[in-house]
């Protein structure tokens, strides 16, 4: 395990001497604020504060001086441009005394509503933790050590809510004074792929063979390190040369490191036992500097390539509570793939005597094996056979739009409450009758992905920025097209609005739609104008959607004559 630190800058220089607001106003260090970061220095090294390996800072003067001397020039510093604070528009540099007088209702609505309340020409609260979970994980991704991120009281406080699972209008609860240090424990995990065997069964060499236009180590490299698999070891024997030259040759997305061993005597043995060359390799990582950080291991034999990240988080989660020391995912009955494991169990694993392999070796834990329920249907299926395989290309050609039954067993499973899920139902029905006039006025829509979109569009309600979360909920599943469209159903973006396409239909069903009867958009929006008539910042957004959905509509009658 190793430590992420939030840590924000000193007291800077403000004009006067007077507190104010200073979102993006670029002030330098104060002399006091200089003393703060010298004295947070001498904690690096302590039982209290690890040196970081890396230090991330906010562009503004006022991080970057507070790097460079937590560095000492020792330390490598990196600026990263979304670190910088929460843009507060007009307010910005002025008195918070002045502001309470002269923005009265403003800033008691931004007492009310922290999470969606923006000054005028400034961002909101929830704007600004998208950035930071996207920088937390951009650093995740490219580091393993300890690592500090030296921004400002509201990044700093938006990023802790979205770790700690808190309300963004109880932010203001968590405390950020000048150099304050957060320490968030970050578990570190790697992945061990097994493609050793000759694939006798398969009558092919499974690693190399295309599926939906990849190759399945291609699939699984992507989905390993979109998951946070920082080393992949890939465990080879026969055409060993290949797979090395098709792992190096891989465009990776995310940062990392791929090693290939070789398991010489792979025709005369089994699976497990290049498992035990991958957990060796991987004890001896451990007892170096770079590896003492090591938590886990993902293990996955080759001929299971349609896992995703979804399971991989889900098995995360499991882990961090500590409960086990092995993690089998489980669709229904069946146990799959990949597995996790306890970086402290792997020498008493790669010591298992018997005959039952990998599972063998595990199950002697007995309740320190943890069966994780997931709704991933990939991470139970493999390539073992030719049959095997033909239902494999049959499940990706249509995994990224799930059917009827799919998009239900997903409402349930993430417990979508039945009036939102009838509410899930008229909109997709509605949307799928707009498809289909507009597609026998010429046009050429996906009726499976409007239907999905609509019946799933509202899978993450109750979380802050309900479509977002479901976009990532969906595309974490690899229903990419599908989470596309849930993202889009809030807030069409612009580009969306130029032709009639499955986005804006889900979109402009669900302005359509209020509970499970039709509605017009005036009588939609004259609902939510009356609740948000007291925050103006929320009816000009409100406004906004409101023309967009008029122009969607006015799209979808210009094709099709009426809705």
């Amino acid at each position: 395990m190793r430590r992420i630190y939030l840590v924000r800058h000193g007291m800077p220089e403000f004009p006067g001497g007077e507190k104010c607001c200073i979102g993006r106003t670029d002030l330098p260090l104060s002399e006091e604020g200089r003393g703060q970061m010298r004295a947070l220095k001498e904690r690096f090294g302590t039982m209290g504060m690890e040196e970081p390996e890396v230090i991330y800072t906010s562009p503004l003067k006022r991080c970057v001086e507070s790097a460079q001397i937590l560095s000492g020039g020792r330390i490598p510093v990196i600026v990263i441009e979304d670190m910088r604070e929460i843009d507060m528009g007009e307010w910005e540099g002025q008195p918070f005394s002045y502001i309470r007088a002269q923005y009265p209702e403003e800033y008691r609505r931004r007492g009310e509503d922290m999470a969606h309340f923006a000054p005028a020409g400034g961002e909101s609260f929830i704007k600004c933790q998208n950035r930071a979970r996207a920088v937390f994980e951009r650093v995740q991704r490219e580091t393993r050590g300890n690592v500090l991120l030296l921004s400002h009281a509201g990044f700093n406080r938006a990023l802790i809510s979205a770790l700690e699972g808190r309300r963004l209008k109880d932010l203001m609860e968590i405390p950020q004074e000048y150099g304050a240090v957060y320490a968030h424990e970050d578990y570190i995990f790697d992945g061990l792929i097994t493609a050793a065997g000759l694939s006798s069964r398969m009558g092919d060499f499974k690693p190399l063979m295309e599926l939906g236009g990849e190759r399945i180590l291609d699939r699984e490299l992507d989905t390993f390190r979109a998951g946070g698999a920082r080393e992949i070891v890939i465990v080879t024997g026969h055409r060993a040369p290949e797979i090395r030259r098709a792992a190096e040759s891989h465009l990776y997305e995310y940062p990392g490191t791929v090693t290939c061993l070789n398991n010489e005597a792979y025709a005369a043995t089994n699976m497990f036992d290049s498992v035990c060359i991958g957990i060796r390799y991987f004890l001896e990582k451990l007892e170096t500097p770079e590896g003492r950080s090591l938590d886990g291991i993902f293990v996955l034999p080759v001929d299971v390539p349609l896992f995703t990240r979804f399971t991989m988080e889900l098995e995360k989660e499991a882990f961090a509570k500590g409960e086990g020391d092995v993690y089998c995912p489980r669709y229904g009955w069946i146990t799959g793939h990949p597995i996790l494991i306890r970086a402290s169990v792997l020498k008493a694993l790669s010591e298992y005597g018997g005959n039952k392999g990998l599972k063998g070796a595990y199950e002697r834990m007995g309740a320190r094996v943890v069966q994780v329920d997931t709704v991933d249907l990939g991470a139970v299926t493999d390539a073992d056979t030719k049959q095997d395989y033909k239902m494999l290309e049959s499940y990706v050609k249509v995994r990224d739009i799930p059917n009827k039954l799919v998009c239900r067993e997903l409402l349930a499973w993430f417990k979508v409450g039945e009036n939102t899920a009838r509410h899930c139902e008229a909109v997709a029905g509605l949307a799928v009758q707009m498809a289909e006039k507009c597609n026998a006025a010429g046009a050429a829509l996906n009726l499976e992905l409007v239907y999905a979109g609509g019946l799933l569009h509202d899978v993450g309600k109750g979380s802050v920025d309900h479509a977002a979360a479901g976009g990532r909920i969906l595309s974490m599943l690899a229903h990419r097209s599908v989470a596309e469209v849930v993202a889009d159903h809030m807030d069409l973006p612009e580009e969306k609005l130029n032709e009639v396409n499955e986005s804006l239909l889900v979109f402009l069903a669900d302005k359509l739609t209020k509970g499970e009867q039709r509605a017009t958009i005036e009588e939609r929006f004259a609902e939510k104008r009356a609740r948000f008539k007291e925050n103006p910042e929320a009816l000009a957004a409100l406004e906004e959607r409101y023309k967009k959905a008029k122009r969607a509509e006015a799209l979808v009658l210009a094709l099709t004559g009426g809705i």
